[in-house]
């Protein structure tokens, strides 16, 4: 009995064993379905993210034995930017939904394989634990690839930290269709491969160097079209390559070689050759076709030994610029020093580049092509023998591309694309940039340019550091340690009336088990995306629109957030097919702030898990001013600007730039205080000045330019006085049409424009999308591609000055703010010019109760009123000094134009050319005719709507008339003090001898007495 008690015991055992499992389980699934009946009627407390996502529980379990409940939700509930507070207000609603039942078990709440907590960044955590694995390991050895040597590096700025970033795509060759073409529709007056170009080149990427960072673009950054190559093996023109005793060098049969035409295959970093030398000086002389800014990339070859510190000196007409390059990394490419000014022609002391080993240094110094400015695009294309179809970017990399489409290559001819080079995608510069063609530019071997070009960015980044991973590594790269990617895009989309798409934020985790290379976790992109998309939707709530929408942050493997060995974001920043979106993105002031918004993240983010403390670099001053100070002395004097919100960004000290005639600006000099006064070299010249504001995060933007010209035989000084201080979008409707009011108002850029591709011609939103060729609403021209557009260029002072210089009169310069709240400002002079430009009131975007840009401020007609009642005479000028009357209804503003400066607004939009011509009751002070600038042009930034004004009172004639249509182009005022004004800018006459003719005929009547 004992024996068979014994041989049935295990049974009995395992049977009472899994009894109670099934007890258990039974139990626990009483309790599950219990727990997802509790949960039916749960709400989400969030609700402030339903539009990202209404939560959705997928699934739930319990475990009693661990006194845990697991829910599982849906992926896209890890599209909400968590915080500690709002991880504590979604479980407790969940705990209080589950009710006393539920109330011992630990509650688990999981998406997207993480628990909700996790989500939190660490930059927001207070009381979570810190996840360590997203710090990564202090880099104590980091090299730095470019020094520039006149600058103190930021200390708490973004010094040696290198960036990768890149705007959007680009022009590229459709194989399917034969033929160059852009890859997004064109909507809204630009197109998304170029839009984003207004984000990156004159304002982020410029930031981002000003506090300290050498950012890499895998796309041409300068918008000049000419370029110029100087070479050992041969160069642009009759550039020059010199060895200073061309001993001791050794020839590398490696190295760049000018072609015009770039074929599938060809590495013109390969084809070449190159030099190296231990102790020999190198100079570089271009053939400049014509004056004008240079970027200037230098290359060399990569050997073991090269040198550490290979000094670069750029010759320029501002002086000399000295850069430290580290030749041990990021050869055989084209390497970003900065862009110039040069003369045309051949001068070496004013357009040049000199290469020598710094003092001291070991190595090699290593020597291949320098390049000058960005040039046309020159690598062809042709349908291959077979073309894959285009593949989406999220599916980049989950399969196998599909069987190509057979073509006879020789059926096609090679096509250049026609555009400069700054306007092709990134596939074209890298090829031109020397990176290899399967590993980089083009993985689909030349079977199709679209799929290659947005595989083409994240592959340079890793090729840049050189992936350490052993099944890439073979393959070389580049050595140079980047630090974050980021890809700078904007979305499609439309959304009813004025609703705005909003901010999304793209990054991927899962791919490579989570980690990168380096080790650290791939969960660094989603808090580098939290941060950068929190202050670029705070700063747009602040300063533009409240209820600026943010999206999600996506945890999707787009080629541009999974491909990159590195911290990466991919930034869909609006919807570039929604008109409320674009009212934002047409403006520049928009376009500042949203780029300061991505500096200011990448600093506080890098700073945070380095454990340093961040500066964030100061704004632009203001109320600059010129003014006399006996004899050729002169004072400078401006004022802060404080952000308000980043304490930090306070100046510490100010730079002052000068430059002499028509030359590029010096390096500056560094002032402690907020003025400086000065000795001007000379006599009969003109100098001109720009201020930055600095502290350890780095250095601001540049002041406006004002300028000063002291006639060594002046017959009386002359104030000009900057009121050209706009800058803004285009105007637009949005009725029974929907658009940019281009024929009304286009805005005014920031130095230029380079996003505009053409007017837009469909305005009904009901327009459909068909094709990117026929994309419906907000279709438009693109006539204007490729074409820079002048802007607001903050330089008219001198313009103005250099005729009041010919006239024999000397001048100063102030800012319009200087002008109106210094009592003395006008003390010292008989004439004032005030410079209007098109400046003119400018609703600040939807809210209508903030006018910016008005030219009759209090503060205005009250100097203009004090300043003429002591008898001094004035000259305006500017497209809207008329019609801004009229936009303001403003009663006093018009008596204050009536009695003061005596004329009256007849209308805007007067005439479409701008001939002008002198009348009969202007003579003898005035007489012959000129013309200002309505088209576009290249020099000049286009008048579309002068103002037509009549005279006013006793003593007032129109002076001028358009000769078109015979209307008032301007009035004469003589009295106890004398008026000129212009309904169009002075500066925009383009001819310099017309200028000064009328310069002088104006001066000559109002010093008349």
């Amino acid at each position: 009995m004992n024996k068979t008690f014994m041989r049935l015991l295990p049974c009995f055992l395992a049977f009472m064993l899994a009894s109670s499992y099934s007890l258990q389980a039974q139990s626990d699934e009483r309790l599950e379905g219990m727990a997802a009946g509790k949960l039916e009627n749960w709400k989400n407390p969030l609700t402030q993210w339903n539009h990202i996502a209404v939560p959705k529980i997928d699934s739930l379990k319990l475990e009693k034995s661990n006194g845990k409940l697991i829910l599982w939700f849906a992926p896209e509930l890890s599209y909400y930017p968590f915080r500690e507070e709002s991880c504590r207000l979604f479980r407790k609603s969940l705990v209080d939904a589950l009710g006393r039942k539920f109330k011992k078990y630990d509650i688990e709440l999981i998406t997207n394989t993480y628990r909700i907590e996790q989500l939190v960044p660490n930059y927001f955590r207070k009381d979570f634990p810190a996840d360590s694995s997203c710090f990564p390991v202090p880099d104590t050895d980091k090299r730095i690839l470019v020094k520039k040597i006149s600058d103190d590096p930021p200390s708490s700025g973004l010094h040696g930290k290198s960036i990768a970033l890149w705007n959007s795509h680009g022009y590229y060759f459709e194989m399917s269709l034969d033929r160059w073409e852009f890859q997004r529709a064109k909507l809204f007056g630009t197109v998304e491969d170029v839009s984003i170009t207004g984000y990156v080149l004159p304002y982020l990427s410029r930031m981002l160097e000003k506090a300290g960072a050498t950012v890499h673009i895998p796309r041409e950054r300068d918008i000049q079209t000419n370029e110029v190559i100087v070479d050992n093996d041969r160069s642009t023109a009759n550039s020059a390559f010199l060895l200073s005793t061309g001993k001791n060098s050794e020839l590398i049969n490696k190295g760049f070689i000018l072609t015009d035409t770039i074929f599938a295959g060809f590495n013109p970093f390969r084809n070449g050759s190159s030099l190296r030398t231990a102790d020999d000086t190198a100079h570089y002389i271009p053939d400049i076709p014509s004056r004008g800014d240079y970027a200037v990339y230098i290359s060399y070859p990569l050997l073991p030994d090269n040198t550490g510190e290979a000094l670069y000196t750029v010759h320029h007409t501002g002086g000399s610029t000295g850069f430290l390059v580290d030749q041990t990394m990021g050869g055989e490419t084209w390497i970003y020093l900065g862009t110039f000014n040069f003369d045309k022609g051949m001068n070496p002391e004013r357009a040049s580049v000199t290469v020598t080993r710094n003092r001291g240094a070991s190595g090699y110094l290593a020597l291949d092509a320098v390049k000058f400015g960005g040039g046309m695009g020159n690598v062809a294309r042709r349908p291959s023998a077979e073309i894959l179809k285009n593949q989406p970017s999220l599916s980049d990399g989950k399969a196998a591309q599909d069987a190509g489409v057979a073509a006879k290559e020789t059926d096609y001819s090679w096509k250049l694309s026609g555009m400069p080079r700054f306007i092709e995608a990134s596939r074209y510069w890298l090829q031109y940039a020397g990176m290899p063609d399967s590993l980089v530019y083009s993985p689909s071997l030349y079977r199709n340019d679209y799929n290659d070009d947005y595989q083409s960015r994240g592959l340079w980044v890793n090729y840049l550091m050189a992936d350490p991973r052993p099944e890439k590594g073979k393959a070389g790269g580049l050595g140079i340690p980047i630090d974050l990617s980021l890809a700078f895009h904007t979305d499609a989309g439309v959304a009813p009336g004025d609703s705005i798409i909003g901010s999304l934020a793209i990054f991927h985790t899962t791919v490579d088990d989570g980690i990168y290379a380096s080790g650290l976790s791939r969960m660094s992109s989603r808090e580098f995306a939290d941060v950068v998309q929190t202050q670029i939707v705070e700063d747009i709530r602040k300063n533009f629109e409240p209820g600026w929408t943010r999206r999600g942050l996506w945890d999707r493997p787009y080629s541009e957030a999974r491909r990159p060995n590195v911290t990466s974001l991919l930034l869909e920043l609006l919807s570039h097919q929604n008109l409320a979106d674009m009212k934002y993105n047409l403006d520049p002031r928009f376009r500042f702030s949203v780029s300061r918004s991505i500096y200011k993240g990448i600093l506080k983010y890098l700073s945070y898990v380095e454990n340093r403390p961040y500066t964030v670099q100061p704004l632009p001053v203001s109320d600059f001013a010129v003014t006399p100070a006996g004899g050729k002395k002169i004072k400078l004097s401006w004022q802060p600007v404080i952000e308000e919100g980043e304490p930090t960004s306070v100046p510490a000290w100010f730079r002052v730039y000068t430059r002499e005639g028509n030359n590029g600006y010096d390096n500056g000099r560094v002032v402690k205080g907020n003025s400086l006064e000065i000795e001007l070299p000379a006599w009969d010249s003109i100098y001109s000045f720009r201020v930055t504001a600095l502290n350890n995060g780095g250095e601001s933007f540049e002041s406006e330019e004002l300028s000063v010209g002291i006639n060594s035989e002046s017959r009386g000084n002359v104030l000009v006085v900057n009121g050209f201080d706009r800058v803004s979008g285009p105007a637009w409707v949005d009725d029974e049409l929907s658009g940019i009011e281009w024929w009304n108002d286009r805005g005014v850029p920031y130095i230029n424009d380079i996003i505009s591709i053409g007017d837009q011609y469909d305005y009904d939103r009901n327009s459909p999308w068909v094709d990117d060729d026929s994309p419906g609403w907000g279709a438009s021209y693109s006539d204007m591609t490729a074409k820079v557009v002048p802007g607001n260029t903050f330089n008219f002072p001198f313009i103005h000055g250099r005729s009041v210089m010919a006239a024999g009169y000397s001048f100063f310069s102030v800012s319009d703010e200087y002008f109106e709240s210094q009592d003395d400002c006008a003390d010292e002079f008989g004439i004032i010019d005030l410079i209007y430009g098109e400046e003119k009131s400018t609703p600040f975007f939807g809210d209508t109760s903030r006018i910016d840009f008005r030219i009759y401020t209090p503060g205005f007609m009250d100097r203009i009123t004090k300043v003429t009642a002591d008898g001094k005479s004035v000259f305006m000028s500017g497209a809207y000094v008329g019609s801004d009357l009229i936009t303001g209804r403003d009663s006093t503003a018009l008596k204050f134009a009536e009695k003061i400066l005596h004329f009256s607004p007849r209308t805007g939009h007067a005439v479409r050319t701008g001939k002008v011509y002198a009348t009969d009751y202007a003579r003898p002070h005035f007489d012959g005719s000129f013309t200002f600038n309505t088209e576009y042009s290249p020099e000049f930034y286009t008048v579309e709507a002068p103002d037509a004004i009549e005279a006013s009172g006793t003593g007032s004639v129109c002076a001028f008339r358009y000769s078109e249509n015979n209307s008032s182009a301007g009035t004469a005022f003589r009295g106890r003090y004398n008026i000129v004004i212009t309904g169009f800018p002075f500066e925009s006459i383009p001819d310099r001898g017309e200028r000064d003719k009328l310069m002088k005929q104006i001066l000559d009547f109002l010093n008349t007495k």
